[in-house]
């Protein structure tokens, strides 16, 4: 009994002297989250006034859908499909981390909205 209590006590202890480092841990990548996205490279850029970046990997199956109805929705637009795998920088640098992610962005590459999942895009679109 005396090593049960012993262990809760230590758990607790513990605990309390990893919440202050957990707290400022989260409220650095809340931070970081709330930072404005940067331009969009060149390589990406599209001149119609309109461009929707699709980030996607190879198990994403909305992605594929979504990029079409994109299309189809929205034209006029410029629909561009980045594979998350395969550009692990450009996907780091715009913070995603689950596929469907979408930037809307103008032509001058300013990030106007980023949106994750299919919801949240046809809503936007809509």
């Amino acid at each position: 009994m005396i090593g049960l209590r012993f262990a809760i006590v230590l758990v607790l202890a513990f605990g309390l002297l990893l919440a202050p480092r957990w707290w400022r841990a989260r409220r650095i990548a809340d931070q970081r989250d709330r930072a404005p996205l940067p331009a969009l490279p060149a390589s990406l850029r599209r001149e119609s006034s309109r461009t929707w970046i699709v980030f996607t990997t190879r198990f994403c199956a909305q992605c594929g859908p979504l990029a079409e109805w994109l299309r189809t929705a929205r034209h006029g637009d410029d629909v561009v499909l980045v594979d998350a795998e395969r550009e692990p920088l450009i996907a780091e640098q715009y913070r995603v981390r689950s596929t469907p992610t979408v930037l809307v962005a103008d032509p001058s590459g300013r990030v106007h909205a980023r949106l994750v999942g299919t919801d949240a895009v046809r809503a936007y679109a809509s």
